[in-house]
């Protein structure tokens, strides 16, 4: 992502931007079209000594806006028409971004989990915007994953929020190939998106801290987490006790090992968000740590003592796939890509090569089916192993031809 720096006047001089606001960092700020004449937004971006766009977005408006106003010179429009060219007139020039509105999901939910207090009616709102999330995934599970994983390891914003709704949508597909019912998923979405609810600054802030967490303070908290969850859900009217349990009980180790059967609904809830939550958090980013390949996630979330997936590992392999969607690999032709979505098996996914056999990124990327002879995939990747950033905007052309 090409980031160029921002006028200050630009700023103080439009009611909004087309284009989303960024930090030097890559952190998103201020996503397309927020009112820059709220008081709460300018001392949000006053706080940062600097701040930017994406190349792209910036100078499609300018061009944007140079033509509105070439139109208007054209038919001898008034000086004071000119000066009122806004950027609603040239809307349509910026392009919508690949990933924009799952993007604004993560921001919306990192909205209201930071505000999570038992004296505010936050409950609902998370609520309000599971169902939201489920109805954009409905058909387009593949794309959300691949958005979820993608940006978690390649940014360390909103970590929380990232982990949050990739716990929820990679739980629910093993919960689908469990047959659990309707009322059960529902009860695992809502424990994926408050287990952590109790330490979601703290979580932010470890993503974005060099070294490992030395202070006595952070670790206290880190241990108490899943129990004072519990305890903000109940303050908070949360009354369903498996929902409750699930929170609490999301780290415990006792569970593993045993039989989901065996379990009530919510110690299963919390024994598969266990599993999840480990594995997801092994494909994200962190400051001083890069993100594990998908074979290596596996291998530290997913196996047994004997080297091999255990019942549960299997599952949820099975259902996110060996190599899910956002994830690096290389192919047994030698090109090296990203994968798009899951495939009729878990072990060939649908990938975007962007890489070709003699090391070179490719001009233009190419779909690869790795079910066919001479394209399986080889092995995992770690970000670093691809030396490119995947063009976003090509893939979802490419991810056009899949539907």
């Amino acid at each position: 992502m090409k980031l160029i720096p921002l006028s200050a006047d630009l700023l103080q001089s439009q009611p909004f931007l087309p284009f989303g606001v960024y930090a030097e960092d890559g952190r998103m700020l201020l996503p397309a079209h927020a009112p820059l004449g709220d008081a709460r937004v300018r001392a949000r971006l006053g706080q940062q000594r600097s701040l930017f766009a994406q190349a792209a977005d910036y100078n499609a408006w300018r061009r944007g806006m140079a033509q509105a106003v070439q139109g208007l010179l054209n038919d001898n429009a008034p000086l004071k028409q000119l000066a009122q060219v806004r950027p609603d007139m040239v809307r349509a020039e910026i392009p919508r971004q690949p990933g924009e509105e799952w993007e604004a999901m993560v921001l919306a939910l990192d909205k209201v989990l930071q505000g999570a207090d038992a004296a505010k009616p936050w409950i609902g709102r998370m609520q309000a915007l599971r169902a939201q999330c489920r109805t954009m995934v409905a058909r387009r599970m593949d794309e959300a994953l691949f958005h979820l994983i993608y940006t978690g390891g390649s940014r360390t914003s909103h970590h929380s929020s990232r982990q949050a709704l990739r716990c929820m949508l990679m739980a629910g597909e093993a919960a689908l190939a469990l047959g659990w019912d309707e009322e059960r998923r529902l009860l695992l979405d809502h424990a994926a998106l408050t287990m952590n609810a109790a330490a979601w600054r703290l979580h932010d802030q470890l993503a974005r801290q060099v070294g490992g967490i030395d202070d006595p303070q952070q670790r206290a908290l880190i241990a108490s987490h899943p129990a004072d969850g519990e305890r903000l859900l109940r303050d908070s009217g949360v009354t369903d006790e498996h929902w409750l349990s699930a929170v609490r009980l999301h780290h415990d180790d006792a569970l593993a090992g045993q039989p989901l059967e065996a379990l009530d609904a919510g110690q299963a809830a919390a024994s598969l968000l266990r599993r999840v939550d480990r594995y997801s958090a092994m494909l994200s980013r962190r400051i001083g740590r890069e993100p594990l390949s998908a074979t290596a996630a596996a291998q530290q979330a997913c196996l047994g003592a004997d080297g091999r997936p255990d019942p549960l590992g299997a599952l949820m392999l099975k259902a996110v796939g060996l190599y899910p969607p956002g994830c690096f690999v290389a192919l047994a032709s030698n090109e090296r890509g990203i994968v798009l979505a899951r495939g009729e098996r878990a072990n060939q996914p649908l990938v975007a090569a962007l890489v070709n056999a003699e090391g070179m990124v490719m001009a233009e990327p190419r779909l690869r089916d790795t079910s066919r002879p001479g394209l399986a995939v080889r092995t995992a990747l770690s970000p670093s192993q691809i030396p490119v950033d995947p063009p976003l905007d090509k893939l979802q052309v490419l991810r056009g031809w899949l539907k």
